[in-house]
């Protein structure tokens, strides 16, 4: 918590000295203000990278080191987002691995000792480790800022792209990736899918949970790929409004707004979709022991729309539609047949 507070004072002092030293003189460029910075000893922030790495559990830990204020307002992300690649201990996983599934967090979050890892090791514990890949993503610092825009713009500028980097280092012969994102993060996982869909022709399925849009952003960004793949966004009624209640364009659609029993708040579905797969809620006390609702028009939604659940699952998601009006009424079992 230290660390968050830290990068929100510095989250300030960024908001008021950049835009004063910019004042001061108005020929100084990022390139300028990144000499200014390595002058006074700061090039360690500067240089912060992403690093890669693999848990005693056989997970793949991504890290993004970046900040917002070093790296957005500094460096600038056109340099930021060709970062260094630094890997910690042995890499490797079986070449019949073709097949990898990422899940990372949104504003003020983190993917290290938190939901995103949990939600790697229950995928990981559901599927066949001689074939899948299962990770976590984390951009912390980067997320770490007072205004939520702010995040998506890291998420959407450096850190999608930094993943796709990382996920190219460790894996290139890939046939299909899985992008899980929530809030802010549903822009990370977006832009590294379309470098992703343009440089390697993996099939891409995106999932958005509560997905953050903008104000004046545009919504149909979310899931246009270059390439094959399929998307979906499950989203929650909340105190967000229009932000994360948006029907996407590129995604099949669906209203979890029932299936939450308590509050109706923003980080309900990535709660929600951990529990699709695990079978039960781990992450809220309040939740705990509660029926988990899944199911509309006799299909089950969640996990159970994605390759690691099984090829006629996923077979049968490639048939749904996108830019569809917002299923809704999830029950707890199914009601009629698909």
């Amino acid at each position: 918590m230290n660390a968050r507070r830290s990068i929100l004072w510095m989250g300030l002092f960024a908001a008021g000295i950049v835009p004063v030293l910019l004042a001061a003189d108005s020929s100084k460029t990022p390139n300028q203000l990144t000499r200014v910075f390595r002058s006074v000893g700061m090039d360690k922030h500067l240089d912060r990278t992403i690093r890669i790495s693999k848990t005693t559990e056989n997970l793949l830990s991504i890290r993004d080191e970046g900040s917002y204020f070093f790296h957005y307002l500094v460096l600038t992300p056109k340099v930021a987002a060709d970062a260094k690649i630094i890997r910690t201990g042995p890499i490797e996983f079986p070449l019949s691995c073709d097949r990898l599934v990422v899940i990372t967090h949104g504003w003020i979050d983190k993917g290290v000792h938190d939901w995103p890892e949990d939600t790697a090791r229950q995928i990981a514990r559901r599927t066949d480790p001689n074939e899948w890949i299962c990770a976590f993503f984390d951009w912390e610092e980067g997320s770490t800022v007072i205004n939520p825009e702010d995040a998506a713009k890291y998420a959407r500028d450096i850190a999608g792209p930094r993943l796709a980097k990382a996920i190219l280092s460790v894996a290139g012969r890939l046939k299909h990736i899985h992008l899980i994102g929530h809030s802010a993060g549903s822009w990370a996982v977006n832009s590294a899918a379309q470098i992703l869909s343009d440089k390697i022709s993996a099939e891409i399925h995106l999932t958005f949970l509560d997905a953050f849009v903008p104000v004046f952003w545009d919504e149909s960004e979310l899931g246009k790929l270059a390439g094959p793949g399929w998307s979906d966004h499950y989203y929650i009624r909340d105190i967000t409004f229009e932000v994360t209640q948006t029907d996407l364009t590129w995604a099949h659609n669906i209203d979890i707004t029932s299936a939450d029993p308590w509050f109706k708040e923003h980080e309900f579905p990535w709660r929600w979709y951990y529990a699709t797969i695990a079978g039960r809620f781990e992450h809220s006390w309040f939740e705990k022991n509660t029926p988990i609702l899944k199911y509309a028009g006799g299909l089950e939604y969640g996990f159970a729309r994605s390759l690691e659940a099984g090829q006629s699952n996923w077979d049968q998601s490639l048939r749904l539609p996108k830019a569809n009006k917002a299923v809704k009424d999830i029950s707890e079992q199914p009601t009629s047949k698909p």
